[in-house]
């Protein structure tokens, strides 16, 4: 126990140092593509290119977690991460952005998976909810700090020593997990686990369900909004501002959740929803910078609470022999919604105005509330 104690303090800095150079990395290229010439179509196809890579390797990481060691596989996913991020530093044109976003899909789409995996693999299961939370406040930690971080980084020294700085931090962070007490860890599926549920995903569907309208938004906040700061005139600084305070209202969401699994999974969806679709549909009509810093902090918020709820009630419910299958299938969804909604957003936005789109969004995540009363409430079983 003491052993596996260690090895999570020292997951939870790798996630910190990993996740802090994936926001950083992810805020400022629609950034630095506005900044190249890209419109709100090209922003949605770059998203759509990331969303892509994103979704084929979150299923294809759960299944390998169920079937090879967790953490040796862990230090060559960030290993390929820290590779793929080195080569934004190559990148000449809009179309170079697109290719490299989607081998960034590629490789990121591995790190949630199998973090959140070996997290729950490492904890005890009485405190797998605690557990949770604090894997959650761990990237968490590292997307509050990264959009400023980018910001100051990109407007003082250029976006090229921005790329190489995080590729950098991601190669620290292999190194971290190879060297520390979570390298002597090892974490294999037993034998024969395979057959003990025909269907190991059937207890947690509706949890993807429930899931899949804020994936749909979060296709838009990462792929759409950064771009969308740029062209109403915003400077890189600022929007890597809005942005750490958005995220960081969303850390302040995590602290509470503990709370909201007690109230139940259903009532707490039902109040997220509206928390979500508020500044959305402020979000539509203004571009004052105070108004905007509030909207986007709310909308934070709502980010907070509604990821980390979710993902117990997956953690709590998925067969254990099956985990890593179920958290694949977690981040596959967010792959989906964030290949699709970008590109719709670039034609929403062609087609009417950018504003509509927010609205749709607005009214997209509220179907949250009808589909959540199909979720099961009660503690899972291991």
């Amino acid at each position: 126990m003491a052993d596996n104690a260690a090895a999570q303090r020292a997951l939870y800095a790798v996630i910190f140092t990993v996740s802090l150079a994936v926001s950083t990395a992810f805020t400022m290229v629609p950034v630095y593509a506005e900044r190249m010439g890209a419109d709100y179509m090209t922003l949605g196809f770059m998203g759509a290119a990331a969303a892509v890579g994103y979704t084929v390797t979150t299923l294809v990481t759960g299944v390998l977690l169920d079937r090879y060691e967790k953490v040796r596989l862990y230090t060559l996913f960030n290993v390929a991460i820290a590779a793929s991020m080195l080569t934004l530093v190559l990148a000449r044109d809009v179309g170079d952005l697109i290719s490299i976003r989607l081998l960034l899909g590629l490789t990121t789409g591995t790190f949630w998976v199998s973090s959140s995996a070996i997290v729950a693999d490492l904890s005890p299961p009485e405190l797998l909810t605690h557990s949770i939370a604090v894997y959650n406040l761990s990237w968490m930690s590292g997307m509050v700090a990264g959009p400023l971080l980018g910001g100051l980084i990109s407007d003082a020294l250029g976006f090229t020593a921005l790329f190489a700085a995080t590729a950098l931090l991601v190669a620290a962070g292999a190194a971290v997990t190879a060297l520390s007490p979570l390298g002597r860890v090892r974490l294999m599926k037993s034998r024969g686990a395979e057959k003990k549920d025909r269907s190991p995903l059937g207890p947690v569907a509706w949890g993807y369900v429930c899931l899949f309208p804020y994936a749909l938004c979060c296709g838009v906040y990462f792929n759409i909004v950064p771009g969308h700061l740029s062209k109403i005139g915003y400077t890189a600084t600022t929007i890597g501002l809005l942005l750490t305070l958005s995220d960081a209202a969303k850390g302040a969401g995590f602290l509470g959740v503990e709370r909201l699994v007690r109230w139940g999974t259903r009532r707490s969806l039902a109040l997220i929803s509206v928390i979500l679709a508020a500044p959305l549909l402020v979000f539509a009509v203004t571009t004052d910078l105070a108004i905007m810093a509030v909207v986007l902090a709310v909308y934070g918020l709502g980010n907070g609470l509604i990821e980390p709820i979710i993902l117990n009630y997956i953690a709590q419910r998925a067969p254990a022999e099956s985990r890593g299958l179920a958290m694949g299938v977690y981040e596959t969804v967010f792959g989906v919604g964030s290949a699709i909604s970008p590109v719709a957003a670039g034609l929403v936005s062609e087609a009417w105005t950018a504003g509509t789109v927010y609205t749709l969004l607005a009214v997209v995540v509220l179907t949250t509330i009808p589909l959540s009363w199909w979720l099961e409430e009660g503690a899972g079983t291991e």
